[in-house]
């Protein structure tokens, strides 16, 4: 399924909001409640209906969302609570691509083959 980049972004800013005010690990049960609120919340905003059963269905899940990322974040000891790695484990769960917003990407790629090129 393909999602716009700025959902992307601000599903990662918001997590790392969110999961900065722990002192420890978070329970992956509320962040995984808290990522479908989340990703409901933007979708709505992007004019996109039934997100979650969306996502359950493009990516073959065998039960709900929240399940799997539950599952997927406790059962893997190294994960870390950030953002960038909750949306990256939403991505892999959900065989998620991210649309629009790669220029700043490529203004970056062109500005380091110029400095490259006056060496």
């Amino acid at each position: 399924m393909k999602l716009p980049n700025s959902m992307r972004d601000a599903l990662v800013d918001e997590l790392d909001e969110y999961l900065g005010a722990f002192a420890s690990d978070p329970d992956p049960e509320a962040v995984a409640a808290y990522v479908i609120e989340l990703l409901e919340t933007f979708a709505d905003e992007e004019g996109l209906d039934d997100i979650v059963p969306s996502l359950e269905e493009g990516g073959a899940l065998d039960g709900s969302l929240q399940d799997a990322l539950e599952t997927e974040m406790s059962s893997n000891d190294e994960f870390e609570y950030t953002g960038e790695e909750v949306v990256s484990l939403l991505e892999r769960v959900c065989d998620i691509e991210w649309d629009g917003g790669d220029d700043d990407d490529d203004d970056d790629d062109d500005e380091s083959e110029e400095v490259e090129e006056d060496f």
